[in-house]
């Protein structure tokens, strides 16, 4: 055996890749991603308000008792803020202004709360009548179902007797005799 010619031809190998470019892609991708993430921490701070307007807005059925109980520790949190923001007046009557400031709250408070408990009463009735219009509606396409398997049962021919499927059994057989006769 000669040893002039190898046994295989060696596999050509593509040339080294530079490296720099990607690491620089990779550099302006991590500075892109953090550019965006410090700009969305900075609305994030303006948005709990924005969130706390759009809370009546909220579809009512997904309320949950558990949800209601928060909600009135919540407005009774910002009803606090708003009386420790509130100015106290200059004069003799200072707790006399605290109250009647709370008072006045207290009222709308309650009256917020008092809309959204009747929100909830109602989506809770909307939902109650939609769930009975389904259960009417997968009545009704029960009926549907079964009445279409019975046209179709109708419409299949009768089965065949015993001596047709013996005699399609037979078929066959019959067919592949030499002289042609049965």
């Amino acid at each position: 055996m000669s040893t002039d010619r190898p046994e295989f031809r060696p596999i050509e190998t593509a040339g080294a890749r530079r490296v720099w470019p990607f690491a620089v892609l990779g550099v302006v991708v991590v500075a892109l991603a953090l550019w965006i993430a410090r700009r969305n921490v900075a609305g994030a701070e303006a948005r709990p308000a924005a969130l706390a307007n759009a809370a009546p807005n909220v579809a009512a059925s997904a309320i949950a008792p558990p949800l209601a109980q928060a909600a009135k520790a919540e407005l009774a949190k910002k009803d606090a803020d708003k009386l420790a923001q509130a100015k106290a007046p200059e004069g003799p009557n200072v707790l006399g202004g605290a109250v009647t400031a709370a008072g006045k709250l207290a009222m709308v408070a309650k009256a917020e709360l008092d809309r959204e408990l009747a929100r909830t009463h109602g989506a809770q009735k909307q939902a109650a009548a939609y769930r009975k219009q389904i259960d009417e509606l997968q009545k009704q396409l029960t009926e549907a179902r079964a009445q279409v398997a019975a046209l179709q049962r109708a419409k299949q021919p009768p089965p065949p007797s015993d001596q047709e499927q013996i005699l399609q059994m037979l078929a066959p057989v019959l067919r592949t005799t030499n002289d042609g006769r049965p």
